[in-house]
């Protein structure tokens, strides 16, 4: 289990990063919503898009197979 957290400012083609709380890239905590511990990313990245009812994808640093920008 990892604890993930997705930023709540979409980037410019308007997708959520997802992140595990240990990448170097982790914006500050207030930019950020926490989903929890969770099994996997691909759990994660459908639980940020779910939570934000907007798309989201993994951070290019921490989960690249998930990255979809």
């Amino acid at each position: 289990m990892a604890e993930f957290y997705v930023e709540i400012n979409a980037q410019g083609n308007g997708e959520h990063v997802v992140h595990i709380s240990e990448c170097s890239l982790l914006p500050s905590k207030e930019t950020l919503q926490y989903l929890g511990s969770i099994s996997n990313t691909k759990s994660a990245v459908k639980k940020a898009a779910e939570l934000l009812r907007k798309q989201a994808g993994g951070c290019s640093h921490c989960t690249p197979a998930y990255q979809t920008f």
